[in-house]
């Protein structure tokens, strides 16, 4: 009997654990540079996310080697030259939902809120601030957020060849859909 007891508190703690956590495992993340040489897009659409529904805390990460792009030889410079996914192969976010505990994620409707925290991207970390918007529907929840980074902010160097004709920024667009755990 009391190792019936022992297995059930477990199994009932477990599953209130599973509960309080939102997961995506199919974000696309896409990233776009406009400049006067050519522009720059790529997206990945297999980012993975965990929300803390009662801290609000969010990770995120995103291997660089699965951002796919038109030119076959664009992806190889990025991975090789820009963000040397072999030696970096994660970009990272930690973070808090701020006001998370104000919205309510069982009725349907769009909230905006705002991501406090710091983004890991070729071996360096920046704090990051954004604006979040989530939309709830039928109790699943879709965050989408847009925001630029200053590549040299990452140590990320364009070379002096092609420094006039590519964009020092980088706009990054996020859409997550959530599904409880």
């Amino acid at each position: 009997m009391k190792k019936v007891l022992i297995v059930l508190t477990l199994f009932i703690t477990l599953s209130a654990q599973a509960q309080s956590r939102l997961v995506c495992r199919s974000a696309t993340i896409r990233f776009f540079s406009k400049a006067p040489m050519e522009n720059i897009e790529a997206v990945n659409s297999n980012g993975i996310s965990v929300i803390d529904k009662t801290t609000g805390q969010l990770e995120f990460s995103v291997l660089m080697k699965g951002f796919s792009f038109e030119k076959a030889l664009m992806q190889e410079h990025f991975n090789e030259n820009y963000v040397e996914s072999d030696q970096f192969p994660k970009a990272i976010f930690k973070g808090k939902l701020d006001n998370f505990q104000s919205i309510n994620i069982a009725k349907d409707g769009l909230y905006t809120t705002t991501v406090t925290g710091t983004m890991q991207l070729h071996g360096i970390t920046k704090p990051i601030t954004t604006k979040v918007s989530l939309t709830v529907k039928n109790q699943l929840i879709t965050g989408e957020s847009n925001f630029e980074i200053v590549l040299e902010d990452y140590g990320i160097k364009i070379p002096s060849l092609v420094k006039d004709k590519i964009s020092k920024t980088v706009l990054i667009t996020i859409k997550a859909p959530y599904q409880n755990q």
